[in-house]
């Protein structure tokens, strides 16, 4: 079943979903990163690293000064530019794929967008005005990550799945106050910030729960220490097999976007579990939104008397979508306006004068499908009760379904 389209843009950039999972390499330019610290400090190093990733098949390279590892102090803004600056001179000119920069400093940002990046990853845990004015100024692309609590012991009787998704909402809305529209944005529920690993591997399971409509979802688990916990491995850059599990289980529940330290088997695991799970989207074939009997007055038919006279129809419309978002948050805007769909199936089904029924009937799937990118798939019956057949019935009807592309 194929979901809408859906894109992460900025000036400089454009990916499309759903389509493959898509790759970001991790650049660590920091001293004291928990899995690479030290390895990349070296401008030379460091750009050489990220043409490297590169090759391996990245789609977007990473760029972070300052480490975000629980307990490592932050750095001046000043500070962190004068690590960006060399490393940034050097990957502008050597790549050809996108990079982003981590920060939680709008002065940083600025400097960032301003030699050569397409992408701010905001790693603060919320969301900042002075932040995305520049984003909307530069046509960049924006990253953020929910931040959870500084006290990860006292979080268990939240609903962290719930917390996230509303977090998400609450940035789409504050992004659309600032005038940047939600094609400007990737959500990050922020695996390993703020949280227990208990509701590290939950949002995992719950992953497609979270996911807001029309919005590119980025998972970075790479490493973590949940992945340390679990599989008993004290070394994070040990821990690759285990991102690839916890990788696996985000793009089931419907990532687009992994970020990981190890591109090389990244990239192998995002092919597999594309093969795996990939169905042209990630609603669930189940998920449907059930209209009966709906009474339409129109004048198809093949008779005269019918074409003059008119008649009433019945018309059942079974609409396949995913509904994962408005499960969640509760909220009409997530979902198939039902409501919307009524009317238009009526204004479409009554605009025009067919002969058949099933020329009457594709009509109407055509134009519910053009109308609503929310609908992956339409079956529509369409029913004549008092069609001038001399004869006892019920009545006559037809059923088609149609999908999308």
């Amino acid at each position: 079943m194929q979901a809408e389209k859906y894109e992460f843009r900025g000036n400089r950039f454009c990916f499309t979903f759903p389509s493959r999972t898509l790759v970001m390499g991790v650049l660590n330019i920091t001293p004291d990163s928990f899995s690479d610290g030290g390895a990349n400090f070296e401008p030379n190093t460091a750009a050489k690293h990220a043409e490297r990733m590169q090759a391996q098949g990245a789609d977007i390279i990473d760029v972070g000064a300052m480490s975000t590892a629980p307990g490592r102090a932050q750095i001046s803004c000043g500070d962190e530019i004068n690590r960006l600056s060399p490393v940034l001179t050097q990957i502008s000119k050597r790549l050809k794929i996108p990079f982003s920069v981590d920060t939680i400093h709008p002065e940083t940002a600025r400097f960032a967008l301003e030699n050569g990046a397409s992408i701010i990853n905001d790693v603060s845990g919320s969301f900042n005005p002075a932040t995305a004015a520049i984003i909307k100024e530069y046509g960049a692309g924006l990253i953020i990550a929910h931040g959870g609590s500084s006290n990860v012991e006292q979080t268990g009787a939240r609903d962290i799945a719930a917390e996230v998704s509303e977090f998400f909402g609450d940035v789409l809305r504050a992004a659309e106050l600032c005038g940047i529209g939600t094609e400007s944005i990737c959500l990050d529920p922020g695996i390993g910030f703020g949280k227990s690993r208990a509701e590290d591997a939950l949002l995992l399971r719950r992953l497609s729960s979270v996911k807001k409509r029309g919005a590119a979802l980025l998972v970075g688990a790479s490493r973590k220490r949940f992945i340390g916990e679990a599989s008993g491995e004290p070394e994070p850059s040990m821990r690759d097999f285990g991102t690839v599990a916890a990788h696996t289980a985000a793009i089931a529940g419907g990532a687009d976007i992994i970020r990981a330290h190890n591109v090389a088997a990244a990239v192998q695991n995002a092919k597999v579990a594309d093969a795996i799970y990939s169905t042209g989207g990630f609603a669930a074939e189940n998920e449907k939104i059930i209209i009966n009997g709906l009474n339409v007055f129109a004048f198809h038919g093949v008779n005269r008397e019918e074409k003059i006279h008119g008649q009433s129809f019945l018309i059942d419309l079974e609409i396949s979508a995913d509904l994962s978002a408005p499960c969640a948050s509760d909220s009409v805007s997530d979902t198939v306006n039902y409501s919307k769909v009524i009317k238009s199936a009526v204004r479409i089904f009554t605009g025009q004068k067919f002969g058949l029924l099933e020329r009457a009937a594709a009509a109407l799937a055509d134009g519910l499908l053009g109308e609503f990118p929310g609908i992956d798939s339409v079956k529509i019956t369409v029913k004549k009760p008092d069609a001038p057949i001399k004869s006892d019935f019920r009545f006559v009807g037809v059923e088609i379904t149609k999908k999308r592309g």
